[in-house]
Protein backbone atom coordinates (compact mmCIF):
# COMPACT_ATOMS: atom_id res chain seq x y z
CA UNK A 1 0.00 0.00 0.00
CA UNK A 2 1.41 3.39 -1.06
CA UNK A 3 1.25 5.94 1.76
CA UNK A 4 -0.44 9.24 0.93
CA UNK A 5 1.76 12.32 0.92
CA UNK A 6 -0.65 14.39 3.02
CA UNK A 7 -3.04 12.89 5.59
CA UNK A 8 -6.17 14.98 6.07
CA UNK A 9 -8.68 12.75 7.84
CA UNK A 10 -9.08 12.34 11.57
CA UNK A 11 -7.72 9.04 12.84
CA UNK A 12 -4.57 7.19 13.85
CA UNK A 13 -1.32 8.06 12.13
CA UNK A 14 0.60 5.71 14.48
CA UNK A 15 -0.62 3.08 16.89
CA UNK A 16 -0.33 5.70 19.67
CA UNK A 17 -0.99 8.98 17.82
CA UNK A 18 -4.21 10.49 16.47
CA UNK A 19 -4.62 13.36 14.05
CA UNK A 20 -7.85 15.25 14.82
CA UNK A 21 -9.67 17.70 12.55
CA UNK A 22 -11.56 19.85 15.05
CA UNK A 23 -13.62 21.49 12.29
CA UNK A 24 -12.71 24.99 13.44
CA UNK A 25 -15.16 27.69 12.29
CA UNK A 26 -17.52 24.83 11.42
CA UNK A 27 -15.39 23.76 8.45
CA UNK A 28 -13.11 20.82 7.76
CA UNK A 29 -9.38 21.23 7.06
CA UNK A 30 -8.97 24.40 9.13
CA UNK A 31 -7.25 23.20 12.32
CA UNK A 32 -5.37 20.05 13.33
CA UNK A 33 -4.61 18.90 16.86
CA UNK A 34 -2.85 15.69 17.91
CA UNK A 35 -3.49 13.14 20.66
CA UNK A 36 -0.89 10.73 21.99
CA UNK A 37 -2.34 7.71 23.81
CA UNK A 38 0.17 5.53 25.65
CA UNK A 39 -0.05 2.68 28.16
CA UNK A 40 1.01 5.06 30.94
CA UNK A 41 -0.62 8.35 30.02
CA UNK A 42 -2.14 10.60 27.36
CA UNK A 43 -0.91 13.88 25.89
CA UNK A 44 -2.50 16.49 23.63
CA UNK A 45 -0.79 18.89 21.22
CA UNK A 46 -2.98 22.04 21.06
CA UNK A 47 -6.71 22.05 21.80
CA UNK A 48 -8.40 24.62 19.54
CA UNK A 49 -10.52 27.57 20.59
CA UNK A 50 -13.23 27.54 23.26
CA UNK A 51 -15.72 26.94 20.44
CA UNK A 52 -13.97 23.63 19.72
CA UNK A 53 -13.82 22.25 23.26
CA UNK A 54 -17.07 20.26 23.16
CA UNK A 55 -16.05 18.70 19.84
CA UNK A 56 -12.65 17.74 21.24
CA UNK A 57 -14.21 16.15 24.33
CA UNK A 58 -16.67 14.30 22.10
CA UNK A 59 -13.76 12.89 20.09
CA UNK A 60 -12.13 11.65 23.30
CA UNK A 61 -15.38 10.02 24.37
CA UNK A 62 -16.05 8.40 20.99
CA UNK A 63 -12.53 6.96 20.94
CA UNK A 64 -12.69 5.83 24.58
CA UNK A 65 -9.88 8.11 25.77
CA UNK A 66 -10.33 8.38 29.57
CA UNK A 67 -9.93 11.92 30.88
CA UNK A 68 -8.09 10.67 33.96
CA UNK A 69 -5.30 9.38 31.69
CA UNK A 70 -4.11 12.83 30.59
CA UNK A 71 -0.62 13.75 31.78
CA UNK A 72 0.10 16.83 29.65
CA UNK A 73 -1.74 19.40 27.56
CA UNK A 74 1.02 20.78 25.35
CA UNK A 75 0.84 24.08 23.45
CA UNK A 76 2.44 25.21 20.21
CA UNK A 77 1.74 28.89 20.99
CA UNK A 78 -0.79 31.19 22.63
CA UNK A 79 -3.09 32.10 19.72
CA UNK A 80 -6.82 31.70 20.34
CA UNK A 81 -7.41 29.25 17.49
CA UNK A 82 -4.76 26.86 18.81
CA UNK A 83 -5.14 27.13 22.58
CA UNK A 84 -7.90 29.61 23.39
CA UNK A 85 -9.98 26.73 24.74
CA UNK A 86 -7.27 25.58 27.14
CA UNK A 87 -9.02 27.07 30.17
CA UNK A 88 -12.15 25.02 29.48
CA UNK A 89 -10.35 21.80 28.62
CA UNK A 90 -8.03 22.01 31.62
CA UNK A 91 -10.93 22.62 34.01
CA UNK A 92 -12.78 19.62 32.58
CA UNK A 93 -9.82 17.22 32.69
CA UNK A 94 -8.65 18.42 36.12
CA UNK A 95 -11.88 17.08 37.63
CA UNK A 96 -10.82 13.60 36.51
CA UNK A 97 -7.06 13.99 37.05
CA UNK A 98 -5.95 16.79 39.41
CA UNK A 99 -2.32 16.14 38.41
CA UNK A 100 -2.71 17.02 34.71
CA UNK A 101 -0.42 19.87 33.63
CA UNK A 102 -0.29 22.38 30.80
CA UNK A 103 3.25 21.82 29.53
CA UNK A 104 4.58 25.05 28.06
CA UNK A 105 7.06 27.90 28.42
CA UNK A 106 6.66 30.97 30.63
CA UNK A 107 5.96 33.31 27.73
CA UNK A 108 3.03 31.21 26.54
CA UNK A 109 1.64 31.07 30.07
CA UNK A 110 1.88 34.85 30.37
CA UNK A 111 0.25 35.42 26.97
CA UNK A 112 -2.56 32.95 27.66
CA UNK A 113 -3.27 34.80 30.90
CA UNK A 114 -3.02 38.29 29.37
CA UNK A 115 -5.16 37.63 26.35
CA UNK A 116 -7.26 40.77 25.98
CA UNK A 117 -5.18 42.56 23.32
CA UNK A 118 -4.78 39.37 21.32
CA UNK A 119 -8.51 38.63 21.30
CA UNK A 120 -9.36 42.22 20.37
CA UNK A 121 -6.99 42.05 17.39
CA UNK A 122 -8.27 38.60 16.38
CA UNK A 123 -11.86 39.82 16.41
CA UNK A 124 -11.06 42.21 13.53
CA UNK A 125 -10.22 39.24 11.32
CA UNK A 126 -12.41 36.44 12.67
CA UNK A 127 -15.38 38.30 14.16
CA UNK A 128 -17.43 36.19 16.56
CA UNK A 129 -15.51 33.02 15.65
CA UNK A 130 -12.80 33.66 18.25
CA UNK A 131 -14.63 32.24 21.26
CA UNK A 132 -13.57 33.22 24.77
CA UNK A 133 -10.36 33.08 26.77
CA UNK A 134 -9.89 33.20 30.53
CA UNK A 135 -6.91 33.29 32.85
CA UNK A 136 -5.66 29.92 34.07
CA UNK A 137 -4.25 29.36 37.55
CA UNK A 138 -0.46 29.24 37.70
CA UNK A 139 -0.54 25.83 39.38
CA UNK A 140 -2.05 24.40 36.17
CA UNK A 141 1.23 24.92 34.35
CA UNK A 142 4.46 22.96 34.24
CA UNK A 143 6.93 25.50 32.89
CA UNK A 144 9.81 24.30 30.74
CA UNK A 145 12.59 25.88 28.70
CA UNK A 146 12.15 24.53 25.16
CA UNK A 147 15.42 23.26 23.78
CA UNK A 148 17.51 25.31 21.37
CA UNK A 149 19.51 22.25 20.35
CA UNK A 150 18.66 20.68 16.99
CA UNK A 151 20.47 17.61 15.71
CA UNK A 152 19.97 14.60 13.46
CA UNK A 153 21.67 12.59 16.23
CA UNK A 154 18.63 11.79 18.35
CA UNK A 155 20.79 10.83 21.31
CA UNK A 156 21.81 14.46 21.63
CA UNK A 157 18.28 15.89 21.81
CA UNK A 158 16.82 16.95 25.16
CA UNK A 159 14.04 14.68 26.41
CA UNK A 160 11.33 15.91 28.79
CA UNK A 161 9.48 12.68 29.54
CA UNK A 162 9.12 9.08 28.40
CA UNK A 163 5.99 7.04 27.69
CA UNK A 164 5.41 3.39 26.81
CA UNK A 165 3.34 1.55 24.22
CA UNK A 166 3.44 -2.25 24.11
CA UNK A 167 6.77 -2.34 25.94
CA UNK A 168 8.35 0.23 23.60
CA UNK A 169 9.61 3.62 24.80
CA UNK A 170 8.33 6.83 23.20
CA UNK A 171 10.32 9.90 24.18
CA UNK A 172 8.88 13.44 24.28
CA UNK A 173 10.92 16.56 23.64
CA UNK A 174 10.06 20.19 22.90
CA UNK A 175 12.03 22.62 20.70
CA UNK A 176 12.15 26.42 20.75
CA UNK A 177 10.83 27.60 17.36
CA UNK A 178 10.11 31.37 17.39
CA UNK A 179 9.15 33.44 14.36
CA UNK A 180 5.41 33.12 13.95
CA UNK A 181 5.28 34.16 17.61
CA UNK A 182 8.13 34.49 20.11
CA UNK A 183 6.62 31.78 22.35
CA UNK A 184 6.25 29.14 19.64
CA UNK A 185 7.46 25.62 20.46
CA UNK A 186 7.43 22.29 18.60
CA UNK A 187 6.96 18.98 20.44
CA UNK A 188 8.42 15.81 18.95
CA UNK A 189 8.18 12.07 19.61
CA UNK A 190 10.96 9.47 19.26
CA UNK A 191 10.56 5.67 19.11
CA UNK A 192 13.13 3.01 18.15
CA UNK A 193 15.75 5.69 17.48
CA UNK A 194 13.52 7.42 14.92
CA UNK A 195 11.87 10.81 15.24
CA UNK A 196 8.47 9.48 14.28
CA UNK A 197 6.61 12.77 14.59
CA UNK A 198 7.09 16.48 15.08
CA UNK A 199 4.26 18.95 15.57
CA UNK A 200 5.22 22.06 13.63
CA UNK A 201 2.21 24.14 14.66
CA UNK A 202 2.78 27.27 12.56
CA UNK A 203 6.58 27.15 12.54
CA UNK A 204 6.63 26.13 8.85
CA UNK A 205 3.67 28.16 7.64
CA UNK A 206 0.37 26.54 6.70
CA UNK A 207 -0.76 24.07 4.06
CA UNK A 208 -4.28 24.35 2.69
CA UNK A 209 -3.88 21.93 -0.21
CA UNK A 210 -4.92 18.28 -0.22
CA UNK A 211 -2.37 16.93 -2.71
CA UNK A 212 0.38 19.50 -3.42
CA UNK A 213 3.26 20.41 -1.13
CA UNK A 214 2.62 24.15 -1.32
CA UNK A 215 2.47 26.41 1.72
CA UNK A 216 1.33 29.83 2.81
CA UNK A 217 3.02 32.21 5.25
CA UNK A 218 2.09 32.61 8.91
CA UNK A 219 3.32 36.19 9.11
CA UNK A 220 0.37 37.37 11.18
CA UNK A 221 0.66 40.55 13.25
CA UNK A 222 1.83 41.54 15.72
CA UNK A 223 4.60 39.21 16.79
CA UNK A 224 5.85 37.82 13.48
CA UNK A 225 9.63 38.12 13.12
CA UNK A 226 11.10 37.19 9.75
CA UNK A 227 14.69 36.68 10.92
CA UNK A 228 13.61 34.42 13.80
CA UNK A 229 11.29 32.51 11.47
CA UNK A 230 14.03 31.83 8.93
CA UNK A 231 16.43 30.73 11.67
CA UNK A 232 13.77 28.31 12.93
CA UNK A 233 13.41 26.86 9.42
CA UNK A 234 17.17 26.42 9.24
CA UNK A 235 17.15 24.65 12.61
CA UNK A 236 14.28 22.35 11.67
CA UNK A 237 16.15 21.25 8.55
CA UNK A 238 18.68 19.54 10.83
CA UNK A 239 16.03 17.02 11.88
CA UNK A 240 14.75 14.00 9.96
CA UNK A 241 11.23 13.22 11.17
CA UNK A 242 9.15 10.51 9.52
CA UNK A 243 6.00 12.64 9.80
CA UNK A 244 5.34 16.32 10.47
CA UNK A 245 2.04 17.75 11.65
CA UNK A 246 0.79 21.21 10.73
CA UNK A 247 -1.63 23.21 12.83
CA UNK A 248 -3.25 24.32 9.57
CA UNK A 249 -3.62 21.58 8.25
CA UNK A 250 -2.82 17.88 8.23
CA UNK A 251 0.18 15.54 8.33
CA UNK A 252 3.08 15.28 5.89
CA UNK A 253 4.24 11.66 5.49
CA UNK A 254 7.77 10.52 4.69
CA UNK A 255 11.18 12.06 5.31
CA UNK A 256 11.59 13.24 1.72
CA UNK A 257 8.20 14.97 1.70
CA UNK A 258 8.83 16.57 5.09
CA UNK A 259 12.12 18.00 3.86
CA UNK A 260 10.57 19.04 0.54
CA UNK A 261 7.88 21.14 2.19
CA UNK A 262 10.40 22.76 4.53
CA UNK A 263 12.49 23.80 1.51
CA UNK A 264 9.37 24.90 -0.38
CA UNK A 265 8.24 27.13 2.46
CA UNK A 266 11.66 28.70 2.83
CA UNK A 267 11.74 29.54 -0.88
CA UNK A 268 8.18 30.84 -0.96
CA UNK A 269 8.55 33.03 2.12
CA UNK A 270 11.54 34.76 0.50
CA UNK A 271 9.47 35.30 -2.66
CA UNK A 272 6.46 36.53 -0.67
CA UNK A 273 8.60 39.08 1.19
CA UNK A 274 10.33 40.27 -1.98
CA UNK A 275 7.02 40.80 -3.80
CA UNK A 276 5.68 42.84 -0.88
CA UNK A 277 8.79 45.03 -1.07
CA UNK A 278 8.30 45.51 -4.82
CA UNK A 279 4.59 46.28 -4.50
CA UNK A 280 5.22 48.77 -1.70
CA UNK A 281 7.82 50.57 -3.81
CA UNK A 282 5.23 50.91 -6.58
CA UNK A 283 2.65 52.39 -4.23
CA UNK A 284 3.02 52.44 -0.42
CA UNK A 285 -0.62 51.64 0.27
CA UNK A 286 -1.85 48.51 2.02
CA UNK A 287 -4.69 48.08 -0.47
CA UNK A 288 -2.28 48.15 -3.42
CA UNK A 289 0.12 45.67 -1.80
CA UNK A 290 -2.78 43.37 -0.98
CA UNK A 291 -4.13 43.51 -4.55
CA UNK A 292 -0.68 42.60 -5.87
CA UNK A 293 -0.15 39.70 -3.43
CA UNK A 294 -3.60 38.09 -3.43
CA UNK A 295 -3.13 36.40 -6.85
CA UNK A 296 0.08 34.86 -5.50
CA UNK A 297 -1.79 33.23 -2.62
CA UNK A 298 -5.02 31.94 -4.14
CA UNK A 299 -3.48 29.18 -6.33
CA UNK A 300 -1.80 27.74 -3.22
CA UNK A 301 -5.04 26.35 -1.80
CA UNK A 302 -7.67 24.00 -3.17
CA UNK A 303 -10.22 25.17 -0.61
CA UNK A 304 -13.12 27.09 -2.12
CA UNK A 305 -12.21 30.63 -1.16
CA UNK A 306 -15.62 32.00 -2.05
CA UNK A 307 -17.10 29.66 0.58
CA UNK A 308 -14.48 30.50 3.20
CA UNK A 309 -15.30 33.87 4.69
CA UNK A 310 -12.12 34.08 6.76
CA UNK A 311 -9.60 33.54 3.95
CA UNK A 312 -9.56 37.21 2.92
CA UNK A 313 -8.90 38.19 6.51
CA UNK A 314 -6.08 35.69 6.83
CA UNK A 315 -4.54 36.89 3.55
CA UNK A 316 -4.67 40.51 4.72
CA UNK A 317 -3.17 39.50 8.05
CA UNK A 318 -0.14 37.70 6.61
CA UNK A 319 0.53 40.57 4.20
CA UNK A 320 0.16 43.21 6.91
CA UNK A 321 2.30 41.24 9.36
CA UNK A 322 5.13 41.06 6.83
CA UNK A 323 4.73 44.78 6.14
CA UNK A 324 5.09 45.41 9.88
CA UNK A 325 8.26 43.33 10.02
CA UNK A 326 9.64 45.35 7.10
CA UNK A 327 8.91 48.55 9.00
CA UNK A 328 6.21 49.68 6.58
CA UNK A 329 3.42 49.62 9.15
CA UNK A 330 2.97 49.82 12.91
CA UNK A 331 0.78 47.65 15.12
Amino acid sequence: MVQEVISLNSGKIYDYLYHIDVRAYGKSRMLSIYLGEFDDGTILFDCGSSLDTKKVLRYFRNNKIPLNSFRYLITSHHHFDHNGGMHLLYDKIKKHNPDVKILTNKMTMDLLNNYEDHLNRAKRTYGDLIGTMKSIENTAFQIIEPSNYFSSDLNELEIIDTFHKDNEEIKLGILHTPGHTPDHQCPFLIRNNQMEFIFWGEAVGTIYHATKLVTMPTSMPTYFNYDDFMETLSNLKRLNPLKAGFGHFGVINGKENVRAILMEHERFLKQFRAEIVEAYREKPETKHVMEKLFPLLTPRTDLKIEENSIFNGIALGIVYGMMMDLGYRKA
